[in-house]
């Protein structure tokens, strides 16, 4: 019967001597740390290294394999990212998408429309990227330039959030239609209509009223209508919704008022000399202009809609809110991306700016 003979010496090399064969044969252990692959028996399982994901090696080498158990997968490192053994396994998260609110028109112009809201549920796949884009707001206008709807905001594979419409001009010119709908601009012969908003994810603009304060429309939010314009008075923005209240508190974004955090408020109507700007809606919406009283901008990822700019701002660039993406899952931290924050037992995550949010 043979036998092996392991004998190491001061060079690290052990040497396996096999007496009924020819030859020797050599084994050189690694200089680095590690351990042998061993076996429960001749035909059972081997021992492979096991961790979580956090617990991956932080210089991997192509063909490295181990067992990930935060996966409940066996994993390969491919020489740029680590494999799966298998498909990969999935898990549930809720979204939140809300585009960039739009501008307000110029010269007592409609206010802004806020951006769009989407939201759900959805089930991910471990170790896919998935692009994150974050709306920026749409600008208010100034002679001659038209102002502009916000951007979309979206998550890869999912409905987008459609940018906010934004405000009519002054000179009659209706609210554009978006995620929700700009306000109508004011106009002493006529009333300008609102901008359509879109079903499920905002509603519609108010119009501008006929008559010598030339007040304008509010900018719908995601939680009603904008304001038409009464009087002297601009149009109030559209209220935002406070569905998602308790992400607000949890990742610190959202309008807060009186403790209940609103997203995507439709922007303020603007007034000619005589009149006053329309408060904007809460979740972000700004007030309207006049002579006296200046335009705001939307508050930035809130998606809310920028204040239509009043007649004594002709030249006033006021931009709507930009957006917001926030993902959230149960139970401890699993993807990557954004910033992260727990609270009441979930994960979230959370994207003022565009990036990549990987499972």
């Amino acid at each position: 019967m043979a036998s092996i003979v392991v004998a190491g010496d001061t060079s690290g090399t052990v040497t396996l001597a096999a007496p009924a064969v020819s030859g020797t044969t050599t084994l050189t252990l690694p200089t680095t740390s590690g351990n042998f692959v061993t076996s429960d028996s001749a035909t059972g399982g081997a021992y492979i290294p096991a961790g979580t994901t956090a617990q991956r090696p932080s210089s991997p080498t192509t063909g490295q394999a181990r067992f990930n158990t935060t996966l409940g997968q066996l994993e390969t490192y491919n020489g740029s990212s680590w494999v799966l053994s298998s498909n990969a396994p999935t898990y549930s998260v809720e979204y939140l998408i809300i585009a960039g609110g739009g501008g307000g028109g110029r010269d007592h112009g409609g206010g802004g429309g806020a951006g769009g809201v989407v939201s759900g549920t959805s089930s991910f796949a471990v170790l896919s990227n998935y692009s994150i884009v974050v709306g920026d707001g749409g600008l208010s206008s100034f002679s001659p330039a038209a102002a502009t709807n916000g951007s979309n905001s979206s998550i890869t594979g999912l409905t987008a959030a459609v940018g906010g419409g934004c405000g009519g001009t002054g000179a009659g010119t209706a609210g554009t239609a978006g995620g929700s709908g700009g306000g109508g601009g004011g106009r002493s012969d006529s009333s300008p209509a609102g901008g359509a908003g879109t079903a499920g994810q905002g509603f519609a603009g108010g119009s501008g009223v006929s008559n010598a304060a030339e007040p304008a429309g509010g900018g719908g939010g995601a939680g009603g209508v904008g304001g038409n314009a009464s009087g002297s008075t601009g149009g109030a923005g559209g209220i935002g919704t406070s569905a998602f209240s308790a992400w607000g508190a949890a990742t610190s974004t959202g309008q807060n008022v009186g403790g209940t955090y609103y997203y995507a408020g439709g922007g303020g109507g603007g007034t000619n000399t005589s009149g006053t700007g329309g408060a904007g809606g809460s979740g972000g919406g700004a007030a309207g202009g006049s002579a006296s009283g200046t335009a705001n901008s939307g508050t930035a990822n809130t998606g809310g809609g920028a204040g239509g700019v009043g007649n004594g701002e002709a030249s006033a660039q006021r931009t709507g809110g930009s957006g917001i993406v926030i993902i959230r899952y149960s139970g401890s931290q699993r993807g990557t991306g954004g910033t992260v924050t727990s609270s009441g037992g979930y994960t979230y995550h959370t994207f003022t700016t565009s990036g990549t949010y990987t499972a």
